[in-house]
This record gives structure tokens, sequence and C-alpha cells, in this order.
């Protein structure tokens, strides 16, 4: 058989065979071209995507056709339609076949033309021209057969069958019916064929043999474009149903074998319900600590160190693994599902409905190997956290721990310039960090530092200046919230919104009770105060809010999504579609849909394991230099080279920005090397961050002043309260350029 197709070109003769006639052809299609045929004679062409564009207008679709039947032509039609489809059948049947897959897929097709035939009798009336083009059109399939084309030509031959079955006798009829088998036969070699070229990892025979195989889109679809969009996704939904269970719980059988019993520490912030189950955690003989965050567990670390316990530490920005270790220390994410413990304690539980980390909390209260499990939890998720434990079928208890040193929120706004020792000031970014805390050091205050872009070992170096008495105040974000039990005996919000990375909103009564909660710490003071220094209202109804309880809990997929012998994004793509039971909501993985997918359009060729341990690597992908920082990694991975850790930034006065971005380059790196399990100096890197930590440390201490703000054009610092985005030197300038039409700094 011939592979020649049509052009891109048509000739009316083509077009005719399609249904068009020279009025529609003048009144719906541009100006054709003209070209020179061997005979001599000039011969209109029209480009096809300008034809089938026409052929999707209601113009075409009406006038294209012979009249609209009545209802005795339509029973008229159906007897004809029922005797073509004897004719075809008896046809088909006299046919010789095999078993290949042009004759499999040959009988798909000739399955949808019979079930779509009786569908032709309530067509409009073709006329004989209009007949004579469909059916030759059909017959010359035989010879060539453009497969993207090939449904709107079986379509067409459908609309034939009415007279086919009037005709019986008639030459044309008698012609289609000795080559139907073979028309059918030829298209299908064809159609497999581009299939195949198209999709050569795909497995055409599982494919056709499937007994759901969608005949009736074969008439709307290509081949390639219905195992795309049917076959592919079902493919991939049965296999994730054998292999992922419909509720998240019973992904854990090893879990689910034991009778572990729970106690739910249940309150809220500085109530001692983390030291209620850190207690047992010492005394247990194995045990796991999961928190929030990496200064919790090294915090958690260090305690059980103090207290004679071998712990280890890991999280996803560094490790500290001890040979003789009895306990782990770790985030959330970290969980070893494998491990199995006397005691495991998870922090900060609240944090299961949280959209992107909240799976990891649901993975380890589903699946954490212990028989004790201790669960420190604010109120609003004790039921959802019942809930949980329950359909696991283990046992629980809840110990309600409540604050020994009352909360009380201040009669009137406050000054943040009269500030006392022991006062803590918040808010919600880190240039109104950096301002407020250069405001005091001016006025004689020594302010301790804390925001989230804060490296963890400047973090601590601030908040042991605060403990030991050096720095009397403290100036912090919303970090402050989560597990930092500092002194603090007032908390001053400066601040009633705060940029959630979406939009700017109102604090919610969680948040405020979570940073509130941090004032008033038992054994110093006998009261906690909370004021503000505007919206006052609003923190006090915040504090007097009763948080509604958790709804749901979020789950994340599991390494079985490696298992399903589909491209991984596709099967990412049809799990985020599958069903789960309530009170279950499935994790966002579009951060993951799109880092793969970028993995792949800068060339990287990796298996989906790779795939997979690379999106899972945490980074900001949306920062520039990360994301270049990224790839240098994966192409030197690739390409065999060893991971070099990045240096530091050069010039003698680095910038807080500088510093700052350099600690995020090298906990990249370590993420990077561990996912990939390259080699790493963990020792030189370990001095390489306390180094730059104690730069950091030296800037907010001694040098704050100079890096708050920077020029959005040449990056040179900005005075404390500069109004703008640009320098003076580069407003001049800019300006200058403009012709003195620029005005704004902004």
């Amino acid at each position: 058989m011939a592979k020649r197709k049509p052009g891109k070109y048509w000739s009316p003769g083509l077009l005719k065979d399609r249904g068009w006639t020279k009025p529609l052809m003048d009144e719906l299609l541009p100006h054709p071209q003209w070209k020179r045929a061997k005979s001599g004679r000039s011969v209109p062409l029209w480009h096809r995507d300008d034809v089938t564009r026409a052929e999707q207008t209601p113009a075409f679709q009406e006038k294209s056709r012979g009249k609209k039947p009545t209802a005795q032509d339509i029973s008229a039609a159906r007897t004809a339609v029922d005797q073509a489809a004897a004719a075809l059948t008896a046809a088909w049947t006299r046919a010789e076949k095999d078993d290949s897959h042009a004759w499999v897929l040959a009988g798909h097709y000739h399955r949808t033309l019979l079930d779509h035939l009786p569908a032709a009798a309530t067509d409009r009336v073709l006329r004989s021209g209009q007949v004579s083009g469909y059916l030759n059109r059909f017959l010359a399939l035989e010879r060539r057969c453009d497969s993207g084309e090939l449904p709107g030509d079986l379509s067409r031959f459908l609309q034939a069958g009415p007279w086919m079955g009037d005709n019986l006798t008639a030459p044309l009829t008698a012609q289609v019916l000795a080559k139907y088998a073979a028309v059918l036969h030829a298209a299908a070699v064809q159609s497999a064929e581009d299939f195949a070229a198209a999709q050569p990892e795909a497995d055409l025979a599982a494919f056709l043999a499937r007994e759901d195989f969608p005949t009736q889109q074969l008439l709307s679809r290509s081949l390639g474009t219905v195992y795309s969009v049917w076959y592919i996704p079902q493919a991939i939904r049965t296999s994730l149903e054998v292999l992922v269970a419909l509720n998240p719980k019973d992904e854990y059988p090893e879990a689910r074998a034991l009778h572990r019993r729970f106690t739910l520490h249940i309150g809220g912030t500085n109530t001692g319900k983390t030291y209620a189950g850190f207690q047992r955690l010492k005394q247990a003989r194995t045990g796991v600590y999961l928190a929030p965050l990496r200064l919790l567990a090294l915090e958690a670390q260090e305690t059980l160190l103090d207290a004679g316990v071998d712990c280890s530490l890991t999280t996803g920005e560094e490790e500290d693994r001890r040979e003789e270790d009895t306990h782990v220390a770790a985030t959330a994410e970290k969980l070893d599902l494998k491990a199995e413990y006397d005691v495991a304690v998870i922090d900060e539980c609240q944090m299961i409905s949280d959209p992107q980390r909240g799976y990891a909390w649901t993975r380890a209260i589903l699946g954490v190997r212990a028989e004790e499990v201790h669960l420190c939890a604010a109120p609003e998720a004790k039921d959802l956290l019942i809930r949980l434990i329950e359909s696991c079928g283990d046992s629980w208890e809840v110990e309600i721990h409540k604050r020994t040193t009352p909360l009380v929120c201040m009669p009137h706004t406050i000054d943040y310039t009269r500030v006392q020792p022991g006062d803590a000031l918040i808010t919600f970014s880190k240039v109104g960090v950096l301002s407020v805390a250069e405001d005091l050091r001016q006025s004689g205050k020594e302010p301790a530092i804390i925001y989230g872009a804060l490296p963890y070992s400047t973090r601590r170096r601030q908040m042991e200046g605060f403990l030991e008495g050096r720095m009397k105040y403290v100036v912090s974000t919303d970090a402050i919230g989560m597990g930092l039990n500092l002194p603090i005996r007032r908390i001053i919000f400066m601040d009633t919104e705060k940029f959630d990375g979406v939009e700017r909103r109102p604090l919610k009564p969680e948040e405020i009770q979570q940073i509130a909660g941090r004032a008033g710490r038992f054994g110093m003071y006998d009261k906690g105060w909370v004021g503000a220094t505007q919206g006052l209202g609003a923190i006090r109804q915040g504090l007097n809010t009763v948080v509604p309880p958790l709804t749901y809990a979020v789950a994340g997929f599991s390494d079985l999504v490696l298992q399903v012998d589909f491209d991984l994004l596709e099967v990412l793509t049809e799990w985020n579609k599958m069903p789960t039971v309530d009170p279950y909501v499935k994790l966002d993985i579009s951060r993951y849909l799109s880092l793969i997918s970028k993995i792949r359009e800068m060339g990287f060729l990796l298996p989906k394991e790779q795939e997979l341990r690379a999106a899972n690597i945490p980074f900001d992908e949306t920062e520039p230099p990360l994301r270049e920082l990224f790839f240098q990694f994966l192409r030197q991975y690739q390409q065999g080279e060893p991971i070099a850790q990045p240096g530091h930034p050069e010039g003698d006065a680095c910038t807080l920005p500088e510093l700052e971005l350099y600690c995020r380059k090298l906990d990249l790196y370590f993420s990077f090397a561990k996912a990939f399990d390259c080699p790493v100096d963990e020792d030189r890197l370990y001095d390489c961050r306390e180094d730059v930590a104690e730069e950091i440390n030296e800037i907010l201490l001694h040098r704050l002043k100079n890096n708050i703000r920077f020029c959005a054009q040449c990056g040179k610092a900005l005075p404390l309260h500069h109004h703008g985005r640009l320098c003076d030197d580069c407003f001049r300038k800019l300006r200058k350029n403009s012709g003195g039409g620029y005005r704004g700094r902004s």
C-alpha cells in the first residue's frame, strides 16, 4: 500500500468527495491559490486547514447535505440501513482474517461502523454526487490513508449507508462490498504504523485486546488519541487501584499489624503538652521524635543527649547519625517507616491539615511502627486525630493541658518605642523585623532577631543572646509561634495582617493564639500579656474566638506510584483524580508536576525514580539562583561529575541577602547530595554553615543599618527609612533617561 497522503492543498475534486459544492466553496472558503497541472490547465487549490475549519461551521453542516428527512423518509432509511448492515456483515464474514494487530484493529473499525450505522437513517438525504464522493473516498483508503483523517472518512462513509441499502445491486455498492474488509485492513495497517511511530513504547496488542476497547471513539479520534486520552488513564487507574489503597490507612500493613496505644496531649501554646510526651520518650528503650522544624528537632536531640540518651538527627538540610543511637529526632517528612520504636512523639499535629506539608503528619500517624505513640496538638485537631486512630483499630486516651499562667489582653495599644525588657514585637515581614530592630537599637535597646529566612545557627545565636540576658527584647515574625520557648513576658503585635504567599489577609484566630501563647513563660512570670501597636480589637477578638475543629487530613502518594508502568507525570495526574475516603484530601501535587516537567524541558532524561527523588528535594524553585544551582547539580550528576559544594560569595563585606542565599544554596547542596547518594564532606559543610551563620549574626549585631533594604536597580544599601525601591543615584539616572517623565520611586 502506498503511504502517500493528501497534501496541504486540496483540489475541487477532493472537496466534492467531502461534500462541498461550488456555491459552498465560493461562500465559505478564501480565494484559492492556482497551480498549473500537467495538462496545462490551472487548478484552484485551498489549504486543508481552511477547509477543515469551514467544515465545522453551521453553514457547511446545513448546506452541504440534502433536504431534511420526513418521518416517512426516516422509516424507509431505517429499512435501507438494516439491509446495508447485513450486507457489510456478510462482506466482513467472508474475508480471510488472522490474529494480527491490523486485523484486530480492522475488526474494531467494523464494529464501530455497524454500531453507528443506524444513526445515518435520521441524517439529511445526500445528493448523488456526495454519495459517489464519500464511497469513492472510502475505497481510496486501500491505496492511501491519512490516519489523522480516517475518523472523518469513516463518518462520511456511514452517511452513504442508507443509499447502499437501497442500491445493493448498484456497481458502486458491489465494489464497496467486495473491497470492504480489505479497505478496513489497509486503513488499520496504516493507523498501526503511525501509532507505533508516535508511541514506540506502547503495547499495542494489550491496548487492542481490552474487552472494553472504546470502539465508538474511533469515529471521532485517531488511534493515537484514543490511546492517550482513554487507554493510558484507564490502565494507570487500574494499576493504582491494585497498588494503592483507597483508604490511606491501608497503605501501612506493618503498622496495622500492631496494636498501638495513643496518648493525645491537647493544649494551646505554652501548656507543656510537648514536655509531657518528651518525658516518656526519655524513658523509652528506643524512640523517635518528629517535629515541624529543623530547629525543634535539633533542640530535641540536644535535650536527649544531655539526658544521656544516644540520639541521631535527620532533617532535610542536615544529618547527625550516631552509630550507637537508640533514638532519632527528625522533621516529620524524614520518618523511617521501616524502623521500629518503643515510643514515638509527634509534635504540632494540627499541621495535618496543612495543604503543603500535612501529608507528612498523616503518614506518620498512620504508619509509625511504635506501640506507644504520643500526639501533641492544638485543641482543634483532637476530634480529627481520634477519628484517624479509631479507623486504624488502635486505642487512645486524651490528656488535656492547660496554661498555668493566665494570658491577659492589654486594655490599650502600645507605642513600640516604649517597650519593656521581656517584650517580643511581632511583625510579618523580614524588612519589618529588621527596621524595627534597628529603630530599637538606635534608642539603646538591643533586640534579638528572629525571622523565617534566618539560618538556624544564626537563629540559635540570637535566641541564646536573649536567654542569657545580653538582649532584653525580641523582634520576630510568626516564626516565633511554633515551638520556640523563650522567656517572653509580653507579646506585642505590630500588624494584624500578613502576606501568606498568595494574598495579604487578616490574621486567623489560630495564628493569633499560637503567637500570643508564647507570652508568660511558666516559672518566670505569673501572667502573660498580649498587646498591639494598632488593631488591638482584632487581636482581642482572635484571642477569644474558639477555633473550629479540623475537618480533613492531607494524604500524599507513596513510592508505589513508581511501580505503575507508565509515564510518571501521567501516573501522578491520574492518582490526583482518584477518589479518597473521608476525612482525607489529596496533597497538592502541582509542584511535583511543574518541577518534573521543567526537568524534562531542560533536556534531562532520568528514570522516574530519579525524577521523583529530584522533585522531593526541598528548595524554592521559584528563586532563580536556586533553580539554576539545582539544574547545575542535576547536569553534573548525569554526566558523572562530582557535585561541588557552592563557594562563599565574593567580596569582603557580603550583604545579608547574599549570605542568606548562600545558606539556602548549602541546604540545597546537602539535600541534593543525600537524595542522589553523592559524597559530602560533612565536616567542611558544617564549618561553612557555622562561619556564614556567624557572619550573619555579626551583621545583625553591628551592621544591620546598611543591610535592611537594597536598591532594586544596583543593589546598593538604602537608608533605613528611605522611600521607594531605587537609590537616589539610580532614581536620577532613570529620570534623566526618561526625559524627566519618570516621577515614581515605587
